[in-house]
């Protein structure tokens, strides 16, 4: 049933996820996320998906994809990821999950100035064009132990292209 339920996962993938340059391919659940915000600073791109309902800055679940086009290793993007959260998101804690040369993936949760108490797992992984982010976030009242296990199984199962 496990299998069943991922294979129709891959299948619904989002279409807003199929149509736009996305080099995640991301088994999702059968909602229609809709792309709220694409951010271009020079040679970073990130991509805002939401549930239906929901907006860039009012949301209760987001996916964030995102491209730097730099070539440093994970631990160098997670430097500058680690002061972000000291400057916006006090208090935060920090897990590692997997740490490897090319690749770290985490959870964090904290008080962000923003959007108030959130959860996130966040999976870096260097390639030879840069570094690629993907990362699921949720307010944390909103988030059950399931559905944190079934967040944590599609990014582990997330695929560069």
């Amino acid at each position: 049933m496990k299998i069943l339920t991922i294979g129709l996962c891959l299948m619904t993938s989002l279409a807003a996820l199929a149509q736009s340059p996305e080099r995640w391919d991301l088994p999702l659940d059968a909602r229609d996320w809709k792309l709220a915000a694409e951010n271009r600073q020079g040679r970073l791109t990130e991509r805002i998906y939401v549930a239906p309902g929901e907006s860039e800055y009012f949301w209760n679940e987001k996916i964030v994809i995102a491209h730097q086009r730099l070539a440093f290793s994970p631990d160098d993007y997670l430097t500058g990821f680690l002061e972000f959260l000291n400057e916006h998101c006090r208090p935060y804690k920090v897990k590692p999950l997997q740490q490897e040369p090319s690749e770290v993936f985490l959870q964090w949760e904290g008080d962000c100035r923003i959007t108030g108490q959130q959860f996130e797992y966040r999976r870096v992984v260097a390639a030879k064009d840069g570094v690629h982010v993907i990362a699921y976030a949720a307010k944390t009242n909103r988030l059950s132990e399931a559905k944190r296990q079934a967040w944590l199984a599609m990014l582990r199962e997330a695929k560069l292209k």
